[in-house]
């Protein structure tokens, strides 16, 4: 440290300059050696600032000249400083915020640790006994522990939480995402310990009643985390957006480990909140643990805090250990993203000091009893004992007279009742029923609409209607939005669907994401919880494979587990050019997939697959009505500039609707069903019109929806045709044709007079070259050549 400050030294707060040359070996090591006098605190900081500039002073004679077209070498050296000069600041702020806590505020942080660390110690025991049961059979108890992470506490410490701000369904405060070691974060919001025990005994009496292991209640603030890990920080993206859509200084934090930072959708989270600077705080907690993988393993940064800058945001390193420090950085984080700075990436480093979970600890640890030698380094174990976050607070507590070694031994006792009185009402809860599990997927029944709609009606093609349907939605209700790449700006989509909503609605009701599509998802149902109805689209089917996590772990069972809707609209263009007069797309293996067997097979989600321009409209309408999340599936090769000859009237506004779950009979006949949806529905009724002539009549089935199937209209046709026929463009294996044809045999099998047979694309990814594609798409002749084998079987 420089002579000429510690001549000065005592002046200042006795433990200013250790924290100072900590804070600048970590961020600025450069001013060490060339700290200014400064006669209090705050002239230090204005000093370091006055100083920083100095040092950062361009010659002239290059300060003009350009890197490249828009950054000059000044202007470089301008961001530069301003970065150095934004963390001095915190530092200084972060200081004073530390001081600013108060005696009770202390007091609490401590009594959470110890309730931390009491719950966590119950939990391990109960475990270990295996006395927790259903019948013969042991309440699984996952147990994953937070002892050594207890000052996570300080996290929350400041953040808007019941009770200030009451819970329940209009909770108007601050959200949390808690992973499975911030225990402390989640009593800082629900104090009764009842309700962690509860959900690892798997009991009834917590919102997700024995259905998922993750603890949390989004009434009190705290969204139950889930996994894969980075599930919590994506829907935060979404409930922080729609903050900013209502005009909230409200936030959310986000926890994950140094492991989970490695995770791809973590950090396209990071980077879309950072672009829309919006009110979050990203904890990475660096316990040098991810299960068995060290934090060697993880990442070749020094600090993760470094990370921030890639994403350009702030990024602080703070002891994990200590709550203060750890309140104090929190605050700072919470505050600048309140006044509209966006968000702060904060790293607390600390240590995971039992296994990964109950049933590691002899790994992790070694058993000489086990012959197990353990996985944990004795070094960092020993080092890490001596710095335990509760220990190292009570002894200052007790050392500064907030709260005597007495005290805080009666305020032990009184956690340990606390504990032990919750664990007996635990014990004798019920057990939740299967009933309830099983009828929990969706919110609630399709609802209801009008068919026909006003007398009014426009000829439209299939993506006009869609368009329409669009405006028509976000006129009615201003918490409909669309999101997507290039859906908003100068570009209006990747097929033109939404062009001139964002000139009519605004860029944030027609938002242009980032190109993440796990992000845009993730971002979709956090806004869904909140009360909007975002409409996600994805530029192809193909590309929503890397937001599958999102799709498929978060939204379709987010009801399930905890009972909230998911008003969410996923819009995806899918498939090739279909139907004798379409041309050929020459999409190939990546822009021409068919998904619906993904979805199909997922429950929580409703699958539509519309076939007309006035069955697109009416059934995008009612999957935005609708309280479950909706897979709305779009035939690209029915857009107007594929197919010029499909426009069609369509009705416009008013309170028309075409129920989902209600399919169409699009031609009758006697002779034999033919089941299809999609593009595939005009390329069924050409080959009807062609079996017609020969006398062979075809019912056509246009299923418009696949989850949830319209059987009624469905078994009514095999009933009176005896013969069914299944057409789809998706592959053959795994596709809807087998589970049709597997209902079908199920209900109808003696109404049947010949085997059910299917004409589908065959078992490979689509084609890019014309003849592969055309040999690919099932075509015309086919369905024909099936349909009259199987009528005359």
């Amino acid at each position: 440290m420089s002579e000429v400050l510690d001549a000065k030294a005592q002046t200042l707060p006795g433990d200013l300059l250790r924290d100072l040359h900590g804070f600048l070996s970590l961020e600025a090591p450069f001013l060490i050696r060339d700290l200014p006098r400064a006669d209090s605190e705050k002239d230090l900081e204005a000093a370091l600032v006055d100083r920083l500039t100095y040092r950062f002073r361009t010659g002239p004679k290059f300060a003009d000249a350009e890197l490249y077209p828009g950054l000059t070498h000044q202007q470089a050296v301008g961001r530069t400083q301003q970065q150095y000069e934004s963390a001095i600041r915190g530092f200084f702020e972060r200081r004073r915020i530390q001081r600013s806590l108060t005696t009770e505020e202390r007091k609490l942080m401590l009594r959470t640790m110890l309730l931390t660390r009491a719950v966590d110690d119950h939990l391990k025991q109960a475990f270990d006994r295996k006395d927790v049961k259903w019948r013969d059979y042991p309440s699984p108890q996952k147990g994953f522990r937070s002892t050594g992470q207890e000052a996570i506490v300080g996290t929350a410490l400041r953040l808007r939480r019941p009770p200030a701000y009451p819970a329940g369904a209009d909770y108007e405060g601050d959200y949390i995402c808690p992973l499975i070691r911030d225990l402390g974060a989640l009593l800082m919001f629900m104090p009764d310990p009842l309700h962690p025990i509860l959900v690892q005994y798997g009991k009834d009496g917590t919102p997700v009643g024995g259905r998922d292991l993750h603890t949390g209640d989004f009434d009190h603030g705290v969204l139950p985390p889930a996994a894969p890990l980075a599930i919590g920080t994506q829907t935060l993206l979404g409930l922080a957006y729609g903050f900013q859509l209502r005009g909230q200084d409200r936030l959310g934090v986000s926890f994950i480990g140094e492991g989970g930072s490695s995770l791809g959708e973590w950090h396209e989270a990071l980077n879309f909140a950072a672009v829309r600077r919006l009110n979050l705080v990203f904890v990475i907690e660096n316990n040098q643990w991810a299960l068995g993988t060290h934090v060697s393993e993880q990442s070749r940064a020094s600090r993760f805090a470094l990370k921030a800058a890639g994403y350009g945001i702030p990024g602080v390193t703070v002891f994990g250990n200590d709550p203060d420090q750890v309140a104090a950085a929190a605050t700072w984080a919470a505050e600048r993203a309140r006044l509209g700075e966006g968000p702060t990436l904060l790293e607390l480093v600390s240590y995971r000091r039992p296994g990964h979970a109950h049933h590691d600890d002899d790994r992790f640890h070694g058993s000489s009893e086990a012959k197990i030698p353990g996985y944990e380094y004795s070094a960092e174990r020993t080092a890490w004992e001596a710095v335990d976050p509760v220990d190292l607070y009570r002894r200052r507590l007790a050392e500064a007279g907030v709260i005597s070694v007495a005290q805080q031994a009666s305020l032990e006792e009184g956690l340990a009742a606390e504990v032990a009185a919750a664990a007996e009402i635990a014990s004798d809860a019920p057990w939740p029923r299967p009933e309830v599990y099983r009828s929990s997927v969706h919110p609630g029944a399709v609802r209801a609409g009008s068919e026909t709609g006003d007398s009014f009606t426009k000829r439209m093609s299939y993506d006009e209607a869609i368009r329409d349907a669009l405006r028509e939605a976000m006129v009615a209700d201003r918490k409909v939005f669309v999101l997507g790449e290039d859906v908003g700006g100068r570009y209006g989509g990747a097929f033109g669907v939404t062009r001139g909503l964002a000139k009519q609605f605004g860029d944030e009701r027609c938002l242009n994401t980032p190109l993440a599509e796990s992000a845009i998802v993730g971002c979709g149902v956090g806004a869904a919880l909140m009360g909007f109805r975002p409409v996600v689209e994805m530029q192809f089917a193909d590309f929503l494979a890397p937001a599958f996590n999102a799709l498929v772990n978060n939204a379709a069972k987010l009801h399930w587990r905890w009972g909230r809707p998911v008003p969410l609209v996923v819009r995806l263009p899918y498939g090739g050019a279909t139907g004798a007069s379409a041309p050929l797309l020459g999409g190939g293996p990546f822009h021409s997939q068919c998904p619906e067997m993904w979805f199909v097979r997922t429950p929580g989600w409703r699958v539509v697959a519309p076939a007309t321009p006035r069955d697109a409209k009416g059934l995008l309408l009612a999957a935005i009505d609708d309280d479950s999340p909706v897979i709305f599936l779009e035939a690209k090769g029915l857009y107007g500039f594929f197919r010029t000859d499909l426009r069609e009237e369509v009705p416009v506004g008013g309170e028309f609707r075409v129920p989902i779950g209600r399919a169409a009979v699009r031609r009758e006949g006697d002779d034999l069903t033919l089941v299809t949806y999609g593009a595939m529905v005009w390329t069924a009724l050409e080959a009807s019109r062609w079996l017609g002539e020969e006398g062979i009549e075809v019912e056509v089935i246009d299923l418009r929806t696949l989850v949830p199937l319209d059987e009624e209209t469905l078994f009514a046709s095999v009933r009176k045709t005896n013969r069914v026929l299944v057409l789809h463009e998706d592959t053959r294996r795994g596709g809807l044709a087998g589970e049709l044809a597997a209902l079908i045999t199920e209900h109808l099998f003696f109404h049947l007079d010949a085997p059910i047979r299917r004409v589908t694309a065959p078992d490979t990814p689509v084609p890019y070259s014309p003849p592969l594609e055309l040999d690919y798409l099932p075509q015309v002749e086919e369905v024909v050549e099936a349909a009259r084998r199987l009528a005359h079987e």
